[in-house]
């Protein structure tokens, strides 16, 4: 009767590589029985056992190190904690996976939307509220202090909120409104924070952007296109019977992950809204956005 097999057929058995095989043996996981004056490696056959625990734990994704002290410690108490923590270490890992997932969702559909935006249509809608976290004031996008300003602001934002697919968003005094290029004035990054996280940080820093009705449109950050799309949004006000009615929102739709170009960055304005007391024209119709 045969005592003993060779690394192939211990190899074969257990579905994995000679050189999988050779690497247990070189950390001292799993040793052949003998060593043959030939240099070659021999398992004996109730060695099956020991490999199947090792492919077991291996399964469950329990480290090396750890398959280590299973086999040192081979009893159900000892087994049942440690099949308990590995249970928790997958629990964490679901969630961190889940959050990436919904990250990856928003982006999908942030650049589904972008593939498919309009810099000629302007839209009067009805938006959600949302919560966002707040930076100092910028003055200037091209000078130092706003490079620090970014710095400090980011690197106080969780990253599951910083890189959840949801636009970095800007806030604008509601006067600039009426300037040449209201795009060009002091402004505020904003990061939208889920309800359920705002108690993560300090509630001076959280800004909610209303529920309410908004005139929203798109713009590409080029002077051209900015001019054409300051003078749209007035006149399209002024047909509709329309009047700010609060601050000036942006969100940055398209930004440097999809292209290298600053020209290139695509904004879409949200600017509260309410009717006009001065005329009484017809209401234009309000889509619904949530």
């Amino acid at each position: 009767m045969k005592k003993y097999l060779t690394i192939s057929e211990m190899a074969k058995y257990a579905g994995v590589s000679r050189r999988t095989l050779i690497y247990y043996d070189q950390i001292d996981l799993f040793k052949p029985a003998k060593i043959g004056e030939n240099g070659y490696r021999y398992y004996g056959i109730d060695q099956y056992f020991e490999l199947d625990v090792i492919l077991l734990l291996k399964n469950l994704d329990v480290s090396l190190e750890d398959i280590h002290l299973f086999l040192k410690n081979r009893n159900v108490d000892y087994v049942l904690e440690g099949f308990m923590r590995q249970k928790q270490k997958v629990d964490e890992q679901i969630k961190k996976l889940n959050v990436i997932r919904g990250s990856l969702d928003n982006y999908i559909e942030r650049y589904t939307t972008l593939k498919n935006f309009d810099l000629e249509s302007i839209t009067l809608s009805f938006r959600e509220s949302e919560s966002f976290v707040i930076s100092e004031t910028i003055e200037n996008f091209d000078d130092i202090d706003s490079v620090q300003i970014y710095g400090r602001f980011y690197s106080s934002v969780d990253s599951s909120d910083l890189f959840s697919g949801y636009p970095i968003g800007f806030l604008v005094d509601g006067s600039a409104f009426y300037q040449e290029n209201f795009h060009a004035a002091p402004y505020r990054a904003l990061v939208k924070i889920p309800e359920d996280r705002l108690h993560l940080y300090d509630k001076q820093r959280v800004v909610k952007r209303p529920a309410g009705t908004y005139v929203s449109g798109f713009m590409k950050d080029e002077i051209h296109h900015i001019n054409t799309f300051n003078n749209r949004f007035r006149n399209y006000l002024k047909k509709n019977n329309l009047e700010l009615n609060g601050d000036i929102w942006e969100l940055l739709w398209q930004d440097e992950t999809t292209s290298e170009y600053p020209e290139d960055q695509v904004f879409e304005v949200l600017i509260p809204v309410k009717q006009s007391q001065l005329n009484n024209l017809d209401s234009p119709s309000i889509e619904m956005i949530g």
